[in-house]
């Protein structure tokens, strides 16, 4: 394959995973349709089964990233249970770490419930939450907890974050829904 067609297969990879990222965190998995993926991509049908087999692999794919921007969003967390402030504030910095955090929420809430019935969704979900609980908890002992301590308080800490998600999603449903009945 020469590098201009690694550079279009990339592009369109691309433009795909873009118009999935809406499509699932508007409507999920379940509701995301591959047709109304690839037409708001500008591409076919067949665009899209060349590049993911399956609209699981394509919901993986966007998982994958959106998995990718939580660990980012950890380290912002983690650095601040470093500078010893307090759970809950602490735990706020994961969603005001690095845009998009309603997109991300939305991703991150069907990605829970996803995981229910996909067991590809929930493996990869367990591993991003053992690695969470793992450099919280390394923060925590970073900042001069004893190691149960440190778990301890990267447990609530990871609860805190699930539950500001929660509320973010729910805050976004809820103004989505003032928005289109004009309230």
């Amino acid at each position: 394959m020469t590098m201009r067609q690694e550079e279009r297969r990339a592009r369109t990879r691309r433009q795909l995973l873009d118009a999935a990222r809406a499509a699932f965190a508007e409507r999920g998995f379940d509701g995301g349709s591959l047709d109304a993926i690839a037409a708001t991509a500008g591409l076919s049908k067949g665009a899209v089964y060349a590049h993911f087999p399956t609209k699981l692999d394509l919901y993986l794919a966007v998982i994958d990233e959106v998995l990718s921007e939580a660990r980012q969003r950890v380290d912002a967390v983690a650095a601040a249970i470093r500078q010893e402030e307090r759970p809950d504030a602490a735990a706020r910095q994961y969603l005001r770490a690095a845009g998009h955090a309603a997109v991300h929420a939305a991703l991150l809430m069907d990605a829970w419930t996803t995981a229910t019935r996909q067991v590809e969704v929930r493996e990869l979900l367990d591993a991003y939450l053992l690695e969470r609980q793992a450099a919280l908890a390394a923060a925590a002992v970073d900042a001069g907890l004893r190691p149960d301590e440190a778990l301890a308080l990267a447990e609530m800490t990871g609860l805190l974050i699930d539950a500001d998600v929660l509320h973010s999603r729910h805050a976004g449903v809820v103004e989505s829904a003032r928005s289109s009945h004009g309230a």
